[in-house]
């Protein structure tokens, strides 16, 4: 009776590790190269027939072990979408199960927040990179553009930092060594008039929207800006994923008639290296706001234009350009290395970009294959 036991007790955990779950999802990988750590979304509709809820979901892998997932809600505080993390072969495929159970803990490898004791910043990170941008209270500089806090620690920071209240100094784990002013700093979007950037200012409101553990995600309002002779509004969504270095931006601009010009940015102080391709620019420079540049290192950033149409340099800026209508949503990506935190040279960043670029044009494909009886 009890080899009975141990045999049955096999047979079902068998059948768990393939199909352990009431939906099974097939993660399909386009490209040749592996797709390690990356975090992928499934609308809450795909999973109903699962009757998970978003205290009881939990994504398995094909060995059965729980994979860290996250559910993203809406502005209603309905679940809206499902957030997992995989591991698919170049030109493969990998099959994930959902099921209604209560999910372990997972370690948070992502964190945001508005920061009103250090003049109305909003800060996020992962375990990889750390950012910031400018708030109201904040008069000078004026601009969207992205401050890069560089760390060679996979633990969250922010708020260590922000306490200590020193974060220009390095205390062995990192610290804030790049020059933004008015400019785009480490990568954001702009408004191009007559040739010129034309920045927006600190952002005028902000919201959380999701924390962790896979992905911390933040909107923001800007004031109205009259460019041209046409009024343009903007809001913009940031979105920055465990095991990334990027940072998504979703921007949206309203308020005109016609289209205007875009352009994703990153500024040039000192640069060592400059790269491009079709809708992306990428640069290496030395710390730029530091008293020792050679100690602090190499600054790797990079910005990443959804269809952009053609690179460029405007206002000291290394950019990439394209054209949009109002209401249309324009994405982009935004990452930064450090050559003390894993990219050791402008080749490798090079890279890097390439791989995020590539995977931006080749999303991971995630199929239902059906329900388990």
């Amino acid at each position: 009776m009890k080899r009975l036991f141990i045999i049955l007790a096999a047979i079902m955990l068998c059948s768990c590790a393939v199909v352990g779950g009431d939906v099974v999802l097939e993660v399909a990988n386009p490209l040749a190269q592996e797709r390690n750590g990356e975090v992928v979304e499934v609308e809450w509709s795909t999973l109903r027939n699962a009757a998970v809820t978003p205290e009881q979901v939990v994504v398995r892998g094909e060995d059965g072990s729980q994979v860290p997932s996250q559910v993203i809600f809406d502005e209603t505080g309905k679940a809206k979408s499902l957030l997992f993390q995989v591991n698919v072969p170049a030109n493969g495929k990998v099959k994930y199960s959902v099921s209604r159970e209560y999910p372990e803990e997972y370690e948070s490898k992502v964190f945001g927040r508005y920061v009103p004791e250090r003049m109305d910043d909003y800060a996020w990170e992962n375990n990889l990179t750390t950012y910031r941008i400018y708030g109201p209270a904040l008069k000078d500089p004026q601009t969207q553009g992205v401050d890069v806090w560089v760390k060679s620690t996979s633990k969250l920071i922010i708020n260590e930092w922000f306490a200590r209240n020193n974060y220009h100094h390095n205390y062995g784990e990192g610290m804030d060594c790049y020059k933004v002013g008015n400019t785009l700093g480490g990568g954001a979007l702009a408004v191009v008039n007559d040739g010129k950037l034309v920045l927006s200012g600190n952002y005028t409101s902000q919201q959380c929207l999701a924390n962790g553990p896979l992905r911390t995600e933040a909107m923001f309002d800007y004031a109205e800006a009259e460019v041209g002779g046409r009024k343009i509004k903007m809001q913009r969504r940031i979105a920055l994923d465990a095991d990334s270095r990027f940072t998504v931006q979703e921007y949206l601009f309203d308020g005109f008639e016609g289209e205007i010009e875009v352009a994703a940015g990153i500024v040039l102080h000192d640069v060592k290296a400059l790269d491009q391709g079709n809708n992306w620019v990428a640069i290496t420079e030395p710390a730029s706001d530091s008293k020792d540049p050679e100690r602090d290192g190499d600054i790797s950033l990079a910005v990443i234009l959804q269809g952009g149409e053609r690179c460029t340099q405007i206002d000291s800026h290394a950019v990439v350009l394209r054209k949009v209508k109002a209401g249309e949503k324009v994405v982009m990506l935004s990452g930064s290395g450090w050559s003390h935190a894993g990219i050791e040279s402008a080749e490798a960043w090079k890279s890097v970009v390439e791989q995020y670029a590539a995977r931006l044009s080749n999303p991971l494909q995630v199929n239902r294959l059906r329900r388990n009886k």
